[in-house]
């Protein structure tokens, strides 16, 4: 069935015996085909097609403002532009020299008004007389008025024998041609069914072609960035097969990865990254994108389904998800928490696509699993641990190690090399307290994994991996402290209350000793609020290990302060209370 068609010939039959459905499930492209319709009968000027939206709407009243806001637009030449102040078209008509009853029924209130003028016809309430008719324009200007209701089944009025008893009204007493749109499924009222019968005189069950309704969406693409509409026909087909691949019949979903991805096009032609791999990254978005609306069901039981990376069902459902490196983390947080992040995605990018030396370790650090060699098996593999066990991997690619070591041992590849977790730990941690003294650097962190994903001997691995990001946090507030114990300017206690560090640990506590003695009262003072107003005890940041060597560290800034020769009584005091705070915070009694 040409559904556009049969919707065409409902609208230029003279005859007006009943409303027109068109049904299907949401998302199949009803409302898309519908105003796609009335796009083109309102710019050729065949008819006036109003579609109007009934989801939250609550009343009848609220219906009909609609409907005569819609009407008026039309008949003052508005084209169906949504929401213009009918006083300012009547304020255009008399400018014009055209008569108010032109838009009032005979006999109305209006007309009266008119006579006295147009600053007396603004003081009326202009809808109280308008009268909605089948037509707008005069001889040979004369158009059908249409009426096109979309979401029957999402609107707020309860009663639908009301709702649909109001439509009918313009269907049989002003001879209005009407078309509903709804997904009857969805339509719980008992009432419904047997009011229908006495509206609804045709009715289209839409089962969407769905590659002419793709090729539609595309073909009309309303596209802010020139080129970008020419780079979704091209590759129209690599979206047509991750729509049918996502098994959702959803429309609405194509149409919102269209939009989105257009900021990522936009963002890649600033660049000067070749454009080779961009329908891969197309693909791959609009994959991740249908993957974030999976119903957790759905998403669990294909984690069941296989252990194994190429039995994954999200691998076979989506064929080319990722190829060549298409899938970006920033693009991943955009879709999966609404955070944009031009910069990230162009260094990702950057770090894909510009040319470097791919050498087979570079290729195992930065490749899909997929797209490897078994020369950057062979050679990347070895270097990668050699480089992890000497702390030299970032947070980013010792998560890409691990993973793809777990990859390979899940599908029985042999690995050129022991890997020894316990060595990269290590490394890890060297890595860690280099950075705390600020002698190695660390980029920011994209790469996430689950446990499901690492071998079991690398968990302990991942956690400190997991608490990474906190670390650095906790490092960077503690370099802080310690710049400001190391150089002339105080410590401020307001710039630091509250900042978590990891411990008060042992170089610490010997800087700050030879910081305190050295100062004057004011300043001990000062020293002691900010020290105290740290926390050291929070989970994300300090280990049961780092609080017990934070209490013992205290303790012997307790018994270092008792101790403290002065002759100074002020000194005394403060120091009396700094002791008293410690045992009262650390309870070291």
């Amino acid at each position: 069935m040409d559904i556009k068609a049969e919707i065409l010939d409902y609208i230029s039959c003279n005859e007006t015996t009943g409303a027109l459905l068109l049904t299907g499930p949401w998302g199949c492209g009803k409302s898309y085909l519908l105003k796609q319709i009335a796009k083109e009968l309102n710019d050729e000027r065949k008819a006036a097609v109003a579609v109007i939206s009934l989801f939250g709407l609550d009343s009848i009243s609220a219906m009909n403002k609609r409907v005569k806001d819609e009407y008026m637009a039309f008949k003052l030449g508005t084209m169906g532009k949504a929401a213009r102040k009918v006083s300012k078209g009547f304020a255009t008509l008399a400018k014009d020299g055209l008569a108010v009853a032109g838009v009032a029924t005979p006999g109305a209130p209006g007309l009266a008004a008119a006579s006295q003028g147009l600053s007396s016809v603004l003081s009326y309430d202009i809808f109280g007389f308008i009268e909605v008719q089948n037509s707008v324009g005069n001889d040979d200007k004369k158009r059908k008025f249409i009426l096109a209701f979309d979401d029957l089944e999402r609107c707020g009025i309860c009663n639908k024998q009301d709702l649909l008893g109001a439509i009918n009204d313009f269907v049989e007493n002003k001879q209005i041609k009407v078309i509903i749109v709804a997904d009857e499924a969805k339509i719980g009222d008992e009432g419904y069914k047997e009011y229908k019968e006495k509206l609804i005189s045709r009715t289209i069950r839409m089962s969407a072609d769905y590659h002419l309704l793709i090729d539609s969406i595309v073909e009309n693409y309303n596209e802010a960035n020139k080129g970008y509409k020419v780079f979704l026909i091209e590759n129209s087909d690599l979206l047509k097969q991750v729509f049918f691949e996502s098994n959702t019949s959803n429309i609405r979903t194509l149409k919102c990865i269209l939009e989105d991805f257009e900021r990522v096009y936009a963002a890649w032609k600033e660049t000067n990254v070749p454009t080779d791999n961009m329908k891969w990254a197309l693909y791959t978005f609009g994959a991740e994108v249908f993957l974030s609306k999976t119903p957790k069901k759905e998403e669990a039981a294909s984690k069941k389904a296989s252990s194994s990376i190429f039995g994954q069902e999200k691998e076979k459902q989506y064929v080319y998800k990722g190829k060549n490196r298409s899938a970006f983390s920033s693009c991943g947080q955009w879709i999966n928490y609404g955070i944009w992040d031009k910069e990230r995605f162009i260094d990702e990018l950057n770090s894909k696509y510009l040319e470097k030396d791919e050498t087979p370790l570079y290729r195992f650090l930065t490749y899909g699993f997929w797209d490897l060699r078994q020369q950057d098996i062979d050679d990347g593999l070895p270097q990668a641990v050699q480089l992890a066990y000497d702390g030299k991997l970032s947070k980013d690619q010792l998560i890409t190690l691990i993973g793809k070591v777990h990859a390979l041992n899940e599908n029985a590849i042999s690995l050129p090399v022991d890997v020894d977790y316990q060595k990269i730990e290590a490394g890890f941690d060297k890595r860690f307290n280099e950075i705390q003294k600020g002698t190695a650097n660390e980029p920011k962190s994209h790469t996430f994994i689950e446990k499901s994903g690492v071998d079991e001997g690398a968990l302990d691995l991942l956690r400190k991996i997991e608490r990474f990001d906190d670390r650095i946090v906790a490092a960077e507030n503690r370099s802080t402290y310690l710049h400001f114990l190391s150089g002339d300017d105080m410590v401020s206690y307001y710039s630091l209350k509250g900042s978590y560090v990891e411990e008060f640990d042992d170089e610490w506590l010997t800087l700050f000793i030879e910081k305190y003695e050295s100062a004057d009262n004011s300043s001990k003072r000062e020293l002691a609020l900010s020290l105290l107003g740290m926390v050291y005890d929070f989970n994300l940041y300090s280990t049961a290990e780092n609080i017990q060597h934070t209490k013992e560290n205290f303790g012997k800034l307790a018994k270092h302060l008792e101790k403290m020769d002065t002759g100074d009584n002020i000194t005394k005091i403060i120091n009396k209370s700094f002791v008293r705070e410690i045992i009262n915070k650390f309870d070291n009694e």
